[in-house]
């Protein structure tokens, strides 16, 4: 059986005595910490950092940077 808990960091430690003594108690047999945050390739931080900047980019074309065109835009 497999059980998925989401525990607050400042829980962690007190949870973590739980088990323990779950374990020792032969209550469970064995658990593991599963690491939760996606890891990212390196295209998708760049296109994450890309996504980041439109809207500074935005702004400064708004201001007159870059090219000039006829166009403004609104926010």
């Amino acid at each position: 059986m497999h059980l998925n808990i989401d525990i607050d960091t400042h829980k962690s430690n007190l949870f973590l005595d739980l088990l323990n003594v779950l374990k020792e108690d032969n209550m469970i047999n064995d658990f593991k910490i599963v690491e939760t945050t996606n890891k990212l390739s390196s295209y998708e931080k760049e296109l994450l950092q890309d996504i980041e900047q439109i809207s500074a980019t935005l702004q400064s074309a708004n201001s007159g940077q870059g090219r000039k065109k006829e166009m403004t835009l609104n926010f």
